[in-house]
């Protein structure tokens, strides 16, 4: 895991928390009145300040100690090769916290599609480009969480959910997905990507993670297809029309397995797919607070145990 240094080590029960609470204190306070949104991720959300300048303003559950831990996981992967911006201060904008980043002339994807759809195609070649990039990086064993483990554990709560015979094939499907220690982003979207002097940068590195490039493909799946299906907000979200949501991910599918033949295109595209489903399914579990869960919930078992008779049927 990412190192973390306890400054409050070796002081009397009490002094570490009167020491961190000055420290937040201290922190400053900015405002983002009238502050374009250029970039959202899974707990918060980016703004242009100035022109050189963004904030990203985390969501209200979003803890300080989380905060730090994206910081030094943002550091660590410019370290490591993957192209993002090093955050620096962290700032309180009302309520809530936020992460400042310089970035001179740091532009939306979301804004560059709606506003050049004739180079659509190109800003796919190029996000699968900056794709394969970090995906040819690699971290140490146990550096990264792995996700292949965190989708097993997904896959508990689906136990109650399939039929035993559904439920088996399942987990045979998952576990016959190679163990890599390969960099994934997993949330790899375009309100994650920024535009910056025509090349692409990730932000939102909270989510990085370890496994076989499969996983990174449900992710897309998951962002452009499986979450506007259950629900339109997610293209609000994404502020794009569902045909060019469908575009980005089956271009982004064919770019990235170019050269594997139809067959394993299609298997690649099912298994995708299914930990999509899984991975939908868990997060929905976690929070019943979203209005149409369980109905969405329904839809995803619906959706992997057809693609499972799929499976079967192939085989």
């Amino acid at each position: 895991m990412i190192p973390q240094i306890d400054m409050t080590a070796g002081l009397h029960k009490g002094e570490g928390m009167e020491i961190k609470d000055r420290a937040e204190k201290r922190i400053r306070e900015i405002s983002i009145d009238g502050c374009p949104e250029i970039g959202r991720g899974a707990h918060g959300v980016v703004y242009r300040t100035a022109p050189d300048m963004l904030v990203k303003v985390y969501y209200e559950n979003v803890q300080m100690d989380a905060i730090r831990r994206e910081r030094e996981l943002a550091r660590w992967a410019f370290v490591k090769g993957i192209p993002t911006a090093i955050p620096f201060d962290i700032v309180r904008v009302g309520d809530r916290y936020g992460t400042v980043f310089e970035l001179l002339n740091a532009g939306s994807s979301s804004d560059y599609v709606k506003e050049s759809p004739e180079h659509l195609d190109r800003f796919i070649r190029k996000g699968v480009e900056l794709m394969k990039q970090v995906h040819a990086i690699e971290a140490k064993p146990g550096e990264l969480p792995d996700m292949k483990q965190n989708t097993m554990g997904w896959m508990t709560g689906m136990k109650k959910r399939l039929p035993e015979e559904y439920y088996f094939k399942l987990s045979e499907i998952v576990n016959a997905i190679p163990d890599r220690n390969t960099i994934l982003h997993a949330d790899f979207h375009l309100k994650n990507i920024m535009i910056i002097d025509d090349e692409l940068m990730l932000i939102d590195m909270d989510t990085l993670c370890t496994g076989d490039p499969i996983f990174e493909l449900a992710t897309i799946y998951a962002s452009y297809r499986q979450f506007p299906s259950l629900d339109k907000k997610a293209l609000e979200m994404l502020e794009i029309d569902a045909e060019t949501a469908e575009t980005i991910c089956d271009r982004t599918y064919e770019l990235y397995l170019e050269g594997a033949d139809e067959a394993a295109i299609r298997e690649k595209k099912r298994i995708a797919r299914i930990l999509c489903c899984i991975r939908i399914i868990d997060f929905l579990g976690r929070h019943t607070e979203l209005p149409g869960w369980e109905q969405c919930i329904d839809r995803c078992v619906s959706d992997v145990m057809t693609l499972l008779q799929e499976q079967n049927e192939m085989e």
